[in-house]
């Protein structure tokens, strides 16, 4: 699992990113990644031995739109084990 601090620094950038979800706790899901044999052999590199670990946060909050519904905008956020933002996406 990923460390409390990296989980900390992750939640403080998003808030300094995306003022909206400042203060919104995120649920992290670890996923590991095995390496894609094809893509080295068309690439003509050697194949990683390793399997990549990148961890999913997904920051959820509800919204009122401007006919009163209520919806979630949801954030996610892709870090590799030592907290590198490699991907953010987030709904409309």
């Amino acid at each position: 699992m990923i460390e409390k601090k990296i989980i900390e620094k992750i939640t403080k950038e998003v808030g300094k990113q995306f003022p909206e979800f400042k203060g919104v706790k995120p649920e992290v899901n670890e996923k590991k990644i095995p390496p894609q044999k094809e893509v080295y052999k068309k690439l003509s590199l050697e194949v990683s031995r390793e399997t990549r670990t990148v961890f999913n946060f997904r920051f959820v909050k509800k919204v009122r739109m401007a006919d009163n519904v209520r919806m979630n905008k949801i954030l996610i956020v892709t870090t590799d084990k030592l907290g590198q933002i490699i991907k953010i996406s987030q709904s409309k």
